[in-house]
This record gives structure tokens, C-alpha cells and sequence, in this order.
């Protein structure tokens, strides 16, 4: 599999979880905020045989209870993805996997193999193609990048499988209130909505948004109660100085 690398014992990207993360190189979307811009190229980061993944995380085991992917984009490399899991659960690991949604197919998979415990989709505009086209820097591929996130977000809420829906609020970009209401329509049922705060720090893809301050922490709590006026039960903030909050109406 090719990596950008990993984090033994993670905190924050399964929340509750001590998980071992992996972070897979390669994402179709080019979003301009990205932090791991880095990882964008398919050609990114370094080949690791499976088998060493599989030894450092055995290392950690006493430790974990959880193994998870994030990225770039880990959908990009399903076999991997799918053979980790099926060996993460042999050691009585859940498993977590943090996608663009892009691959709705990998996640029917593993939920029909029961290998996955929870799956977090970054949506990251309103889920229409102009919104997806000025955010990912995609052109025709947009609608269907749009329908497979679509896709993604209906198998999980069919299967009942947990789902955690994530929006980055950038000022300029993403954030207004009737983008957040938009989406808290389209993702109704997921088991809770996330709206993180953008910073200007890591490897940003474009340069203009190293200059763009990160949204207050007031103005993330007006928007996820907006989200939570349109039905979504369990809305939560990420902020850099105060972690993840949950905000009641």
C-alpha cells in the first residue's frame, strides 16, 4: 500500500478511540485548504508491504482498539484497505474509515463483510456539482463525484452503520448558513454531524488559504445549531483550542 505515514496511538481522529491511523497517498479532489497536500499525488508518500503495517500495529496492541484510514484518499486502494481490516478484526479490532465518499462500492463491501464499525464521509459543500466543482477544483467529474457521495451516505444509513458527517468551514469558501442547512437535509439520520474548524497550518494545496484565519468558535456554534434545526439530532465542533463539543439547541 502507498502511505504517507502513520499515528501509533490517535487521539482525535476516532473520538473515544485509541486508534492507529494510517494515512494512504492519493485523492481525486484537490482542495484548495487541503493540510495534507502532500498526499494528493497518487505517486505520494512511499510502497509499504502489508506485512509491515500488520507488525507495527501488533506492536501498539496493547495499547489499541482501534485500526483506521484516513488520507488522501485510502477508497483509492480498496484491496489494501479491505485486507487490513479483515486482519485488524481477526485481533479483535474496530475499524474506522474517514473517505470522501467517492467509493461507495468499498463501502459495501466492507459493511457487507461486516469490517467496518464506522465510517466518517468528508462532505464538503452542499452536495450539488457547482458546489463540489468550486471546492474540489474537480470540473466534469463533479456530478459524479457528487452521486457516489450520495451513494456512500445512503448505505450506511440503510445498513444502520455508523455514520459521522464531517464539513471543514473555511470563511470565504464554506460556511454560510444555508450551505450547513443544505447539508444537514441531505445527511439526515447520520449518527452525528461534525462542523471543524479550518486552520492555516500543515501542508495547505493553495497558498491564498495560509492567509485566511480560522472561523470563530461563535460562529460554529450558530451553524451547528442551524444543522441541528433541520433534524440532525447529535451536531459537534472541533475547535483547535477546545477539542470536540457537542452544541444543544
Amino acid at each position: 500500500m502507498r502511505i504517507g505515514g502513520f499515528v501509533d496511538l490517535s487521539t482525535v481522529d476516532w473520538y473515544g478511540h485509541l486508534t492507529f491511523m494510517i494515512f494512504a497517498s492519493g485523492c481525486t479532489f484537490r482542495c484548495g485548504y487541503c493540510q495534507n497536500a502532500g498526499l494528493i499525488p497518487l505517486d505520494s508518500g512511499e510502497e509499504v508491504d502489508l506485512d509491515i503495517i500488520k507488525q507495527r500495529i501488533k506492536d501498539n496492541l496493547g495499547l489499541l482498539d482501534a485500526v483506521g484510514f484516513s488520507g488522501g484518499e485510502p477508497s483509492l486502494q480498496p484491496e489494501a484497505v479491505t485486507e487490513i481490516f479483515r486482519w485488524a478484526k481477526k485481533q479483535g479490532l474496530k475499524t474506522f474509515l474517514n473517505t470522501n465518499g467517492i467509493n461507495p462500492d468499498l463501502i459495501k463491501k466492507l459493511i457487507e463483510e461486516r469490517l467496518i464499525d464506522h465510517v466518517a464521509i468528508s462532505v464538503v459543500a452542499p452536495l450539488h456539482p457547482k458546489n463540489y466543482r468550486n471546492v474540489t477544483g474537480l470540473s466534469e467529474l463533479a456530478e459524479k463525484a457528487v452521486e457516489d457521495v450520495k451513494e456512500s451516505i445512503r448505505i450506511c444509513l440503510d445498513s444502520k452503520t455508523p455514520l459521522e458527517v464531517r464539513t471543514t468551514i473555511v470563511p470565504g469558501l464554506i460556511g454560510d448558513e444555508q450551505s450547513v442547512r443544505e447539508i444537514a437535509r441531505a445527511i439526515k439520520g447520520c449518527k452525528f454531524y461534525v462542523l471543524q474548524q479550518y486552520s492555516p497550518v500543515g501542508d495547505i494545496l493553495n497558498p491564498k488559504f495560509k492567509k485566511v484565519n480560522p472561523p470563530k468558535r461563535e460562529l460554529l456554534i450558530k451553524l451547528a445549531k442551524a444543522a441541528s434545526e433541520e433534524g440532525i439530532h447529535d451536531v459537534r465542533i472541533r475547535t483547535r483550542e477546545y477539542g470536540e463539543e457537542r452544541v444543544t439547541t
